[in-house]
């Protein structure tokens, strides 16, 4: 990848408030409390991710945002001259965070967030042509320090056609000392078959604890240690924002966390407090699809 033009430009951008009161912080919700991606520890996103362009995709709380590797290959019918890219006046237009977006990124951050314009990068992809990138950094609005912020990035074709991501919901559980852990990760279908049946609550029930029942058996166990087990929490709905229909309103997809406690032995609970509240969701869609679980062991 070649770097073609770069535009540094520092706005921010006030995130309006999600729901209610924009000075009030957003409640946690215990499936997207804890079991994030950790820098320096498995997975990374590209384990969750495979095919994920690992320079452009990122995730923000437990939404991964993945710009599959095949892009780079999907360009324009024929290359478009340098002189006849679309400006970025245009570009900044067609990528500007909207309330929906805004709403997703302080519903996986428990509080209100600012967009601040990084950089716009437009660069050159060999047998492709040109693409534009934009890249917002984001920062808490009523101050603070959150470490490394978050980045958000949007992706533009040469002709000014909007490069949308490919969306995931995930969750981590650490085990045995942070040595192990599972993943669950669900591709989100943002459109579905207009005739595709939605399931009940007990059917999504049924569908994630089986599939986790199922999971578990395949966990190889360390020598010396018992087989990891789990007893069902519950199961919640949750309401991710996804755009803003032409009224100006919030348009949410839904899915489903099937919720699990880690069952550990009493001494274990004792040391360890904070484990015990932690869970594992398996998350399924309306439609009955499960999220993909896997087990990482890490090296030391």
């Amino acid at each position: 990848m070649r770097n073609i033009a770069l535009l540094m430009l520092f706005i921010v951008v006030a995130a309006p408030p999600a729901w209610g009161d924009p000075d009030q912080e957003q409640p946690h919700d215990p499936m997207l409390d804890a079991g994030q991606i950790i820098n320096g520890f498995e997975p990374k996103l590209i384990d969750l991710v495979p095919y994920a362009d690992p320079e452009t995709s990122f995730d923000i709380g437990h939404v991964i945002f993945a710009y599959p590797v095949p892009y780079r290959n999907e360009g324009d019918p024929s290359p478009v001259p340098l002189e006849s890219v679309v400006p970025i006046a245009k570009v900044m237009k067609l990528v500007a965070p909207d309330k929906a977006l805004k709403a997703l990124v302080n519903q996986q951050l428990f509080d209100k967030h600012n967009f601040q314009l990084e950089q716009v990068e437009l660069v050159s992809l060999e047998q492709i042509g040109y693409r534009w990138q934009a890249v917002w950094s984001l920062f808490p609005s009523f101050g603070g320090f959150s470490g490394v912020p978050y980045r958000y990035r949007a992706l533009v074709s040469a002709r000014g056609k909007v490069i949308p991501p490919e969306l995931y919901l995930y969750d981590v559980y650490n085990l045995s000392d942070w040595k192990e852990c599972l993943c669950s990760n669900l591709q989100l279908n943002l459109n579905p078959e207009p005739m595709q049946k939605k399931l009940t609550e007990r059917q999504i029930e049924k569908r994630g604890r089986k599939t986790l029942e199922k999971f578990l058996r395949t966990v190889k166990v360390t020598p010396g240690n018992q087989p990891v087990k789990f007893d069902f929490l519950n199961c919640r709905s949750l309401a991710l924002p996804m755009s803003v229909n032409a009224a100006g309103e919030l348009k949410s997809l839904k899915v489903w966390g099937v919720n699990f406690k880690e069952v550990q032995e009493k001494d274990v609970r004792e040391v360890d407090a904070e484990k015990t509240e932690e869970i594992f969701t398996v998350w399924v869609s309306e439609y009955g699809v499960v999220s993909e679980l896997k087990h990482f062991s890490r090296e030391w």
